[in-house]
């Protein structure tokens, strides 16, 4: 089977229609329809049914899918491996990112990875926690950077290290000079939130709910760019980690303060990778470049 007719065959099966398939591969929908008749007539089995809600594997379709995953990611680890063997400096990384490692820390590695080789190309996709450890578990990412509140059986956590959340404020903030936060203080001032969905916004609830504060939040958005140009213009505060903010803190475009809560105000960063999956040279060599952008894990010497 070819590896071309098994990426439009999944496409197909996770969109559920040959449009939608289409418009996801940028690949015209004749060409898509073609390849499923190929496979179909190779397996001789109807790979497809048509419902009411779509086009829905059907038993031997479902059988192919789970299957054809691992079917394309050892594809791709041999042609890897292939191209080492002859040294070409080429290939695709491909890195899921929940948001606060988009604005700074993946951006900024891919920029020097890249410049030491120049031959890679890079595709950073920005989701939320939950869904980047789903995509690296079923081999659509190399490697995942998020904040997870538990360890996760789905995915091999290549590092674990605990990061406490800090407030942001602007320079002049009638708190920029304070050495410490209290919880406590924060209703006072006006404050951006993240949306409930995020793992920052349980934990911050969940402190709060514990020292039976109430706060009403000025503006809640659902990406960190939004949240910034408030803090900037503003004598409003903001939550997140330092690490997602590190290229303004170092531009003293805004300051950063550790908070005191009885409650820990600490998630997890890791970074995932798909589970008995040996990554190719490329992604382990960009991988040793984000582990050097990150704190060292606790203990480490």
């Amino acid at each position: 089977m070819q590896t071309t007719g098994l990426r439009y065959f999944l496409a197909v099966a996770r969109t559920g229609s040959i449009a939608a398939a289409s418009a996801q591969l940028n690949v015209a929908a004749s060409a898509i329809s073609r390849q499923i008749g190929n496979l179909e007539a190779e397996l001789d089995c109807v790979l497809f049914e048509r419902r009411p809600r779509g086009m829905v594997p059907s038993p031997a379709g479902e059988l192919l899918a789970q299957h054809a995953h691992q079917m394309l990611i050892r594809s791709e680890q041999i042609v890897t491996e292939i191209r080492e063997l002859e040294g070409l400096a080429r290939g695709l990384i491909r890195v899921a990112s929940s948001e606060g490692f988009s604005l700074d820390i993946v951006p900024s590695t891919v920029a020097s990875f890249h410049a030491a080789h120049p031959g890679l190309r890079f595709e950073v996709t920005v989701l939320p926690p939950a869904q980047v450890t789903q995509i690296v578990a079923a081999g659509e990412a190399d490697l995942g950077i998020t904040f997870a509140l538990a360890p996760s059986t789905q995915v091999e956590v290549l590092y674990d290290e605990q990061v406490d959340m800090l407030v942001l404020a602007a320079p002049d903030h009638p708190l920029a000079r304070a050495k410490v936060v209290q919880l406590s203080e924060l209703p006072n001032y006006p404050i951006a939130l993240p949306t409930r969905d995020t793992t920052l916004r349980q934990v911050f609830d969940a402190a709060c709910l514990q020292e039976g504060i109430v706060i009403e939040p000025v503006l809640t958005a659902n990406n960190l760019a939004t949240q910034l140009p408030f803090v900037r213009r503003s004598r409003g505060l903001a939550l997140m980690s330092a690490l997602s903010m590190r290229t303004p803190l170092d531009l003293n475009a805004l300051v950063s303060l550790p908070i005191r809560a009885r409650a820990s105000l600490s998630r997890n960063i890791q970074i995932q990778a798909m589970r008995d999956r040996r990554l190719p040279r490329a992604v382990r060599g960009f991988l040793r470049q984000l582990l050097d952008a990150l704190p060292p894990p606790a203990g480490s010497a």
